[in-house]
């Protein structure tokens, strides 16, 4: 079973940020006030932490995050990706399950039980008052579903793609990692529903976009390859 480790707040502004298209793109062209934007996303920042942050630990990290965003061309592969590994899965479950933070050993037991029955394994995600649980949906429905029936969950969506990218050690907890993701999605249409920036961060998209984000940045990491081979060979 896989448990994400506590979110940082510089982690989970990227987050914010690579989810909400409108405020990265103001963000990319530099018309936004950082104090303002840090007041807004606030609560949503502390919800993935799960503890209380100043707005001036947010404004921060929204800067480090807007540094890393230009407006260059992404025809130029970039040297961030040349070792990421990339996994694709289809059919995926994106379970929110709000609970208070009492019940969430109880939560993680019931998911860990069924462990040796998956798959896959899941991972799980805590935040401040619910666990995010990104599963196989097979897995989910004949494994997990049941165990949960006596908490709530909020939301269910199960036809959703995740994408899981493995960072080289070099470049792990980059923001620009994040922004440069995201800009690449971005201008080929693809929305991005959730993102869990990290050691292995995971896109969970629409199901109909995983295969296109896939080849998408398949095709960047192999540019980024090549032109760091044709730079050592000169």
């Amino acid at each position: 079973m896989a448990i994400q480790d506590r979110v940082t707040v510089q982690s989970a502004v990227s987050s914010v940020i690579t989810e909400n298209q409108p405020i990265y793109d103001c963000i990319k062209q530099k018309i936004i006030n950082y104090h303002a934007l840090a007041v807004k996303i606030k609560p949503e920042v502390e919800k993935l932490t799960g503890k209380k942050t100043s707005i001036n630990s947010i404004v921060v990290a929204v800067k480090r995050f807007s540094d890393t965003v230009t407006n260059t061309n992404t025809e130029e592969p970039l040297d961030i990706l040349r070792d990421t590994r990339i996994t694709l899965a289809s059919s995926i479950a994106n379970v929110t399950i709000t609970a208070k933070k009492t019940e969430f050993p109880a939560i993680l037991e019931q998911i860990n039980a069924a462990s040796s029955s998956l798959n896959e394994p899941p991972h799980i995600f805590q935040l401040s008052n619910s666990i995010k649980l990104i599963a196989d949906s097979e897995d989910y429905e004949a494994h997990i579903r049941s165990r949960l029936s006596k908490w709530h969950i909020d939301n269910e969506k199960m036809d959703s793609s995740k994408l899981s990218l493995h960072l080289a050690a070099a470049v792990e907890g980059t923001p620009g990692f994040a922004s440069l993701i995201t800009e690449l999605l971005y201008r080929s249409g693809i929305n991005i529903i959730n993102t869990y920036i990290g050691e292995e961060t995971i896109l969970i998209l629409d199901r109909k976009d995983g295969p296109r984000a896939y080849e998408i940045l398949d095709r960047e990491i192999m540019r980024s390859k090549k032109k760091s081979t044709e730079k050592h060979a000169h």
